[in-house]
């Protein structure tokens, strides 16, 4: 049975997947990975941020466990560079669940010009005080999504904690500017691929996941029903029915299944 990667999300660490690894590690060889420069992985011997170096590094991990080819797991930043991955080291790559991706850093909102998801988000953006609807054009509605708890900071896992603050500053500059994919970029990609998403993601936009699905030849496409970017701690259960159930999908070269 193929390994799993498991890849978490910017300025965080792998901490963040635990139910992911206790669910996955009952059957299956789990590896997990801080990105370099957060969690467990000094910010030192580099200065700046790319998604091509997170690759890299998980390319050269593979080789140091000498393991041929995983399946990756990826959330948000994670979930671009299980993308990025699969488009430049097919080799290595047998299959990705990719969770919060965004392919364009300059996402384009469809705002409150669209007629059915009508918000400054781009996404789902229903609260109590919208009766849970989301198409309000005078709410001027700018929300984030509430951070998820995370018992394990930078600060208490970092060998240098002192680079805490540069890093979150790299990262977030790296945001700005990466990635830039178009559909010539993602149609390299020949794995199976699952784009998913919470339905209430405000900080990914609704197209990034629609342009996975589009442009990755064969992909699927899963909305989590009543969860936002942090879909994977808000409701582990019904993602890692998913995540398994995508893991253990039969695959012999020959897609769709429809």
């Amino acid at each position: 049975m193929t390994p799993v990667l498991l890849l978490h999300g910017g300025i965080g660490n792998s901490n963040q997947m635990f139910n992911q690894v206790n669910y996955l590690a009952k059957t299956r060889r789990v590896i997990l990975q801080d990105t370099r420069g957060q969690g467990r992985s000094p910010f030192t011997s580099f200065t700046t941020f790319h998604y091509d170096d997170f690759a890299r590094d998980v390319v050269a991990l593979l080789d140091h466990l000498q393991i041929p080819k995983v399946a990756v797991v990826g959330w948000s930043d994670g979930a671009i560079t299980g993308l990025n991955l699969a488009m430049n080291y097919s080799s290595r790559i047998e299959r990705v669940f990719a969770h919060g991706a965004n392919v364009q850093a300059n996402q384009s909102i469809p705002g409150l010009n669209d007629p059915i998801i009508n918000s400054e988000s781009g996404s789902l953006d229903s609260d109590f005080s919208s009766n849970g609807t989301t198409y309000a054009v005078d709410r001027g509605m700018a929300k984030r999504a509430a951070d998820a708890e995370d018992d394990y900071t930078c600060q208490s896992l970092s060998p240098l904690p002192e680079r805490c603050g540069a890093m979150e500053e790299g990262v977030r500059s790296m945001w700005a500017s990466e990635p830039t994919w178009g559909p010539e970029a993602l149609a390299k990609i020949q794995c199976p691929v699952w784009s998913v998403d919470g339905d209430h993601d405000v900080d990914i936009q609704r197209n990034q996941a629609d342009a996975i699905a589009a442009w990755i030849p064969f992909a699927g496409q899963l909305l989590l029903p009543q969860t936002g970017h942090a879909a994977l701690l808000q409701d582990p259960t019904f993602f890692n029915f998913a995540m398994r159930y995508f893991l253990d999908m039969d695959y012999d070269g020959v897609l769709p299944y429809y």
